[in-house]
């Protein structure tokens, strides 16, 4: 579906003198713009059938990014006048938007009916719980799931690299595939979601806990190409065979990993992750086991790069799943998992503010 992108002038529409703006507040008079005027528009608002009005000076952007809100807020407080109070106009504004510009004390309003109108000791109009009518185009589609959100994964490991190739390359280290476009954009979202800066060429982490709850809320439980139990041959180093062979990626999964980081009594056949399924298997050998919780373990299959990411490594040669890794799985699971993720949090957290 064809999407039309919003220019500046189909925001401006809106300010007709006559139409609501956030009801039940509407534009009482829209002044000339005279020369020399830097801002987009100045406006009176009043109440719906009202006599007393309130001067603004309107900044407006087509984009409603953390970095674009922010920046138009110092932008449109340089050109208030005597007596005028700054209003921003963009195409959506969320919650958190909404609280940033209240803590400002800087009006909002955008296009699905969301804003915040404040005259400080008069009104503040605020409404909120409208829907995103107009989803940007970013670099990427979500900087927080899939391969890509490897780059926020290894921010949180070490909060500020010297340059994009560097970054990049202890990435791939780590065990992800990407290459420097997928590296570069992915960076380019974290900043304009005020994640990250990038100055002198460095890029360093801002907000370590608003990523982590980025990347948990972003967790979805991957698809699982296909699983098998197993019962091994007695005496079988399972870890030096399944390392044996270059192309198989492998790694116990997370929900299984916990008792590496955390005290968590946890039962049943070890889980492993692994690329390649009929692979793993042929290197194994061993008995198919048709009741899982029989087996020795349970291979399963998937295409998901957070598994095979930053494994910690023990003196047996076996591959766990990294402490964020483990977390993100807990933090989606039963009420037992998710008790278990709060020490980890906690861990992570510690890594990334140090």
């Amino acid at each position: 579906m064809y999407i039309k992108k919003l220019t500046e002038y189909d925001i401006l529409e809106r300010l007709e003198p006559g139409k609501e703006l956030l009801s039940p507040l509407v534009v009482k008079r829209r002044q000339e713009r005279l020369p020399g005027d830097t801002a987009d528009a100045r406006i009176d608002l009043a109440f719906r059938g009202g006599e007393t009005s309130y001067p603004f000076v309107v900044e407006v952007k087509t984009q409603s990014t953390p970095m674009a809100v922010h920046n138009a807020i110092a932008q449109v407080r340089s050109m208030v006048r005597d007596n005028e109070w700054p209003l921003l106009m963009v195409p959506y504004l969320s919650p958190e938007r909404l609280a940033e510009l209240e803590k400002e004390q800087v009006s909002g309003v955008d296009l699905c009916g969301n804003g915040i109108v404040m005259v400080p000791n008069r009104i503040t109009v605020m409404r909120t719980g409208y829907p995103n009518q107009y989803p940007e185009s970013r670099p990427l589609n979500n900087p927080y799931r899939g391969r890509s959100a490897m780059v926020a994964r290894m921010l949180l490991s070490r909060p500020r690299w010297e340059s994009l190739k560097d970054l990049l390359e202890a990435i791939q280290q780590a065990g992800a595939k990407l290459s420097l476009p997928q590296a570069s954009k992915a960076v380019q979202a974290l900043r304009e979601d005020m994640m990250v800066s990038k100055g002198d060429g460095a890029i360093v982490l801002r907000d370590p806990l608003r990523l982590l709850d980025k990347l948990g809320a972003g967790w979805r439980k991957p698809r699982i190409n296909g699983r098998k139990s197993l019962r091994l041959p007695n005496g079988l180093e399972f870890a030096q065979v399944l390392s044996s062979n270059s192309l198989l990626q492998w790694a116990m999964t997370g929900a299984y990993s916990v008792k590496r980081y955390a005290v968590f009594a946890e039962g049943g056949p070890r889980r492993i992750a692994v690329s390649n399924l009929p692979l793993a298997i042929t290197l194994l050998g061993g008995i198919e086991e048709p009741v899982p919780n029989f087996g020795d373990l349970e291979l399963i299959e998937t295409d998901e790069a957070g598994y095979f990411f930053e494994n910690e490594t023990d003196e047996f040669g076996v591959r766990w799943a990294s402490p964020l890794q483990t977390w993100l799985e807990l933090q989606a699971g039963d009420a037992r998992q998710q008790d278990a993720a709060k020490s980890l949090r906690s861990q992570i957290l510690n890594k990334a503010q140090s």
